[in-house]
């Protein structure tokens, strides 16, 4: 967000420290979208017997926006119906359920706020906006990870805190808005959920657009709801393809890492997923199947995000010792923290297999000793804590 070429995503204005926000301020309740009425979707006698009821119950109803009378722009005002249509079959007819954006003195976590859209005719097909921080008190920052740091997320680029695929989103809430979090917290967060996470088919390109666009529409207008000003312009045009399988991974070059090796000759059984673009992380999913990969090596280089990952680090096993850096080892998942050249960096390595400890335990060292070498952050020399007990 800081260099010359990407001018157009600055935010220079700061929230005022006693501000106390409705995303809905500036559109009323009862400001219905009376020229879709025109459009030949009600009677005009009947529009008008309608509307002094309408305009009596507006203080309530405007929460759950259906049937003829929805607005044409739906979520706080962000996205209108076109935008929908990428992603829903008949746009005009998707239900709405939106939770008010909040922000204030009396919200711990920086501003909150949710919105539904769901298809009129009854299927599972739906899409969940949110804006909240990742690493709040809800407890979610390790499903949030698991979904929005996936391998099959394409970095925004040009500066900005965000990603995208045909089914989830995220971008973050500008530093000049909302200010730099610290380094045990985690950025404010407007993220995109499309249903279930399908991981193990390729991403389609059009859908990831779509979403894309999507979620720079609703921080635009989240951040304008904050006083903030600048706008994000739209990032499709630099994104590159959707990511591919690597069909040419080695024995010895896991996820594409020269010397990296379980230290047996055996081929994976399905081809690695990597995060294609540079951005906030780098993400190798191996053995994909349904929801999850098998197998998940990530290093998060924003330090922004490396926040998320405090907690992990700290507790979520045996305490893992070095002399740049701390981190944890249990029997299915390791995480590691250090200093680099650009700020707060984290190191995982995931399994979400039953019986592969020994494969993490002799994967986890020498990834992030590897990691930390490209970053420039190396060498690391980590000491693991022995096998099956703390020290």
């Amino acid at each position: 967000m800081s260099s010359s070429e990407d001018e157009p995503n600055r935010y220079d204005q700061p929230l005022p420290a006693d501000r106390v926000l409705l995303s809905e301020r500036r559109k009323r309740p009862w400001q219905w979208q009376w020229r879709r009425l025109l459009r030949g979707r009600v009677r005009p006698l009947l529009a008008a017997g309608l509307a002094g009821v309408l305009l009596g119950v507006g203080g309530t109803a405007w929460q759950t926006q259906a049937g003829p009378f929805a607005p044409d722009e739906v979520c706080w005002g962000a996205l209108s119906r076109d935008d929908l249509a990428p992603m829903f079959r008949e746009p005009e007819d998707v239900k709405v359920v939106e939770a008010p954006v909040l922000h204030g003195g009396h919200v711990m976590d920086g501003p909150t706020g949710s919105c539904q859209l769901t298809n009129s005719d009854g299927d599972a097909w739906e899409l969940t906006v949110r804006v909240h921080r990742p690493d709040d008190r809800t407890g979610d920052d390790r499903k949030w990870a698991d979904e929005f740091l996936s391998a099959r997320l394409t970095p925004l680029g040009g500066g900005l805190l965000g990603m995208a695929s045909d089914s989830r989103a995220w971008l973050a809430i500008p530093d000049g808005c909302l200010g730099r979090p610290s380094e045990l917290d985690a950025p404010t967060v407007v993220d995109i959920a499309q249903g279930a996470l399908i991981s193990d088919m390729e991403p389609d390109t059009e859908e990831r657009d779509a979403m894309a666009r999507m979620v720079v529409k609703l921080v635009n207008k989240v951040s304008a709801d904050l006083d903030c000003t600048g706008t994000i312009a739209d990032p499709v045009e630099r994104l590159p393809e959707a990511a591919r399988y690597t069909r040419l991974e080695k024995p010895d070059a896991l996820c594409g890492i020269k010397g990296l090796t379980l230290g047996k000759k055996r081929k994976p059984r399905h081809y690695p997923l990597i995060t294609d673009g540079h951005g906030p992380v780098r993400t190798c999913d191996r053995e994909v199947l349904g929801s999850q990969p098998k197998q998940r090596l990530m290093t998060v280089e924003d330090p922004r995000l490396a926040g998320i990952f405090t907690d992990m680090a700290l507790n979520e096993g045996d305490p893992v010792r070095s002399d740049s850096g701390y981190g944890s080892l249990g029997p299915n998942l390791g995480v590691f923290r250090a200093h680099c050249q650009a700020g707060e960096t984290a190191f995982l390595v995931q399994s979400n297999e039953r019986g592969t400890g020994a494969d993490v335990r002799t994967l986890f060292p020498r990834y992030v000793e590897a990691e930390a070498a490209r970053l420039g952050c190396g060498p690391l020399k980590l000491k693991l804590p022995r096998p099956g007990g703390s020290g």
